[in-house]
């Protein structure tokens, strides 16, 4: 049970993120200016990992996106999914409201649907949030650093109540705290 505990404090203060070698997504070259349509979009999946940069046996974190911006309006979905051995999980579904990319990070922005926990059988359920908490998430990738790791910020706010503002400022980077460990995202334009 502490690691599901873990699991929900992961899920609402930290970061994740990653990059495929070789694409555009996060690259450490300037990226190039959108086109005369304004179009950008995110694609992919990753396996993540807290602890370092090597596979960590008895969790599964990974993070999907799909999200572009078209005419300066962005659009997608985003998932952040941490799945504990024998422990339970914890899923985060958010709606994507901005998409940056500037050479040294891609930020993905959006409002939290839904935060979803599951424990095993016999265990007491966990509460669910408030209808009314949707702060808004983050989602940076980090291009590969000088030992080729890939990093990835994630970010969610620490709190239920929706009279806390959100910890996450729409469009703004998160500090890199997973490591990627398989998987990446591509940027196109």
């Amino acid at each position: 049970m502490r690691k599901l505990i873990a699991a929900i404090a992961l899920t609402t203060t930290v970061a994740a993120a990653g990059t495929t070698a070789g694409t555009a997504a996060a690259s450490a070259a300037p990226l190039p200016a959108p086109d005369a349509t304004g179009r950008m979009s995110l694609r992919g999946w990753a396996l993540l990992n807290e602890h370092g940069p090597g596979p960590n046996p008895g969790e599964r974190l990974t993070a999907r996106v799909d999200a572009r911006t078209t005419d300066g309006r962005t659009r997608g979905h985003a998932t952040v999914t941490h799945v504990f051995d024998n422990e339970g999980s914890v899923r985060v579904e958010i709606s994507v409201d901005c998409l940056t990319a500037d050479g040294s990070a891609t930020v993905v922005t959006g409002s939290v649907d839904s935060a979803t926990f599951t424990v095993p059988a016999g265990r007491p359920p966990l509460p669910p949030e408030p209808s009314t908490w949707h702060p808004e998430a983050a989602l940076t990738f980090y291009p590969a650093d000088a030992n080729g790791e890939r990093r990835v910020g994630w970010s969610i706010a620490s709190t239920a109540d929706p009279a806390v503002p959100p910890s996450v400022t729409k469009c703004a980077p998160t500090a890199p705290d997973l490591w990627t460990v398989q998987g990446g995202f591509a940027l196109r334009r």
